[in-house]
């Protein structure tokens, strides 16, 4: 009986990736227009029996009429592409003490990231030339914005947050 659930969990995902493929290719971009590549491409995470997270990358941004039905929250419009600026694949990794933000931006160096933070809002842009980068990630939790820590090695960025722990109470028990 769980397997058979499994299953058809399984399959109800490989169904609305179908249908995101199927909304990628019959949006209206003009790519003779463009002039450069498109790239696109999704990431999805489990953890346990949490729901999966979808995260799309790259310079087109497919919105609402593809993602449809998936809980999946994209501005309105069928497809956006942002010429020249590609959205990296971004991995957001909690461990016991901090909060680590991994991002891939090949083609750059250090000083072309420009990093800022509101809130639990990371804001990532970068630029060398032609190779242009922008992301907004929500972070899950709240963290200490003065105790970041951002590295830049062989194209991957690595930010480290340690969690904001201020409204942690304990609750004595009677």
């Amino acid at each position: 009986m769980l397997n058979r659930r499994r299953k058809d969990l399984f399959e109800d995902i490989l169904e609305d990736i179908d249908d995101m493929i199927r909304g990628m290719f019959e949006s209206r971009i003009d790519i003779e227009e463009m002039g450069e590549p498109l790239v696109w491409g999704y990431s999805m995470t489990q953890h346990g029996n949490e729901p999966p997270e979808i995260r799309e990358f790259g310079n087109v941004s497919l919105r609402d009429e593809m993602f449809s039905g998936l809980g999946l929250e994209h501005q309105d419009g069928a497809a956006h592409v942002e010429p020249g600026v590609r959205k990296p694949l971004v991995d957001i990794m909690e461990a016991e003490d901090s909060l680590h933000v991994v991002v891939e931006m090949p083609g750059i160096t250090k000083e072309d990231v420009g990093l800022d933070i509101s809130g639990t809002v990371l804001n990532i842009k970068a630029r060398n030339g032609d190779r242009k980068y922008s992301e907004r990630v929500e972070l899950p939790v709240k963290v200490l914005a003065d105790s970041a820590k951002a590295t830049y090695k062989n194209g991957v960025l690595e930010v480290v947050f340690k969690y904001d722990r201020s409204d942690k109470k304990s609750i004595k028990v009677d």
